[in-house]
């Protein structure tokens, strides 16, 4: 077997198991929308939602492959693809995204790191005490809008079928797979958009209690006229996002 081969092989299962990350993070979101708290709907809350559930931890083992594989298979084509530029750079950092998430995941499984849904909040408290804090802060959030900027265009756009083979852009499956990807990217840029607007605002008031994840955010808006339902289909987008990546590497185009 040739190693193109091998790295074609990872990216599939990799996107399977980064879809269902996202699906997870769905559901709590939705959940957290009418009060229940199961967990918080972030990659760490998904992976501990999961180590609750029968053979959940060998369902964590087998996704923090999947994602571990991925970020590989984005490392190699940083390093050695044919692309250059921002394309060759995306995929640096989403390999260190994925494989932060991959570390989660092997953490949740060991059952380690119960107290994450505290981190950010943390990590923002640290940054604010430095002198410069504030500054880094909001230069953080104008990031994270931008990345949720960046999502929102990709999913009103096209070329998200770029990494698709024939069958899953044409006929009632790539109709069904681009209804996927457009309201999975549009909802996941929304939800990074007010991530990266909590967090600027925390650090423009120095105030840590204004920043936090997509949980704060859920509990803050819920009680907005129509606000559950406006998370809900935020809720729905995000799982859609998750269906996408699923298809996805079902459907992923040979390289």
């Amino acid at each position: 077997m040739s190693d193109h081969a091998v790295l074609d092989r990872l990216a599939r299962v990799g996107m399977v198991a980064y879809g269902l990350v996202y699906v997870v993070v769905a559901w709590l979101a939705g959940a957290l929308a009418f009060g229940e708290r199961h967990g918080s709907p972030s990659g760490q809350g998904a992976f501990q939602q999961l180590a609750r559930e029968p053979a959940g931890r060998v369902a964590l083992w087998l996704v923090a492959a999947g994602l571990a594989g991925l970020a590989l298979e984005q490392a190699v084509r940083a390093v050695n693809g044919s692309s250059r530029g921002w394309s060759r750079a995306g995929a640096a950092g989403r390999s260190v995204v994925l494989g932060f998430l991959a570390v989660l995941a092997v953490r949740s499984a060991l059952g380690e790191g119960s107290g994450g849904r505290r981190a950010p909040r943390g990590v923002t408290v640290a940054l604010l005490d430095l002198p410069v804090g504030p500054a880094i802060v909001v230069a953080l959030g104008v990031v994270i809008v931008g990345v949720g900027g960046v999502s929102v265009v990709k999913g009103l756009g096209d070329r998200w079928r770029q990494d698709l083979d024939a069958d899953g852009r044409t006929g009632a499956v790539g109709a069904v797979i681009a209804a996927l990807a457009r309201s999975g990217y549009v909802s996941r840029g929304v939800a990074f958009g007010v991530i990266g607007l909590l967090l600027g605002w925390a650090g423009a008031t120095h105030d840590p209690d204004k920043s936090g994840g997509l949980d704060q955010a859920i509990v803050r808006f819920r009680d907005e006229p129509c606000g559950r339902w406006v998370i809900l289909l935020v809720a729905a987008g995000l799982g859609c996002y998750g269906a996408y990546h699923v298809a996805r590497g079902w459907y992923l185009r040979g390289r």
